[in-house]
């Protein structure tokens, strides 16, 4: 199974983990990494090389990020020439909750990139527009 890890500003990331699993139930192989005002780059990167090595079971590690050139998005990032995981940024609630129910079925972790980056743009409505109002 895919593993993920969730990297956002704040507390977003854990209050998506929270939200997906009022709709699917408990998560596993699934971690948090959450960047405080606080917090310094470096120690965010020392805790996601943890994170990537708790999640990753062989099949693959999809990271979703909240914001490209931020700091969740640039730690992830800057590890990849070292590492092999793929990374989205602009997570959103649709695209954790296709993460979730996907990534038992997706081929890898690549695969499951692709309909995660789908089931975000697609999550993304005018509720105006499509009510004609």
């Amino acid at each position: 199974m895919v593993g993920i890890i969730v990297m956002t500003h704040g507390a977003l990331s854990e209050g998506i983990v929270d939200a997906a699993e009022l709709i699917t139930g408990p998560v596993t192989q699934v971690e948090t990494l959450s960047l405080r005002r606080e917090d310094n780059v470096n120690d965010l990167n020392a805790a996601f090389l943890a994170a990537l090595d708790r999640v990753d079971t062989g099949d693959g590690v999809l990271v979703l990020a909240d914001l490209l050139g931020g700091s969740p998005c640039n730690v992830a990032s800057m590890n990849l020439r070292e590492r092999s995981y793929r990374v989205l940024s602009g997570v959103n609630l649709p695209m954790f909750i296709e993460a979730l129910s996907s990534r038992d079925s997706a081929g890898s972790a690549e695969e499951l990139q692709a309909a995660c980056q789908e089931a975000g743009a697609q999550g993304v409505k005018n509720i105006n527009q499509l009510l004609g109002k």
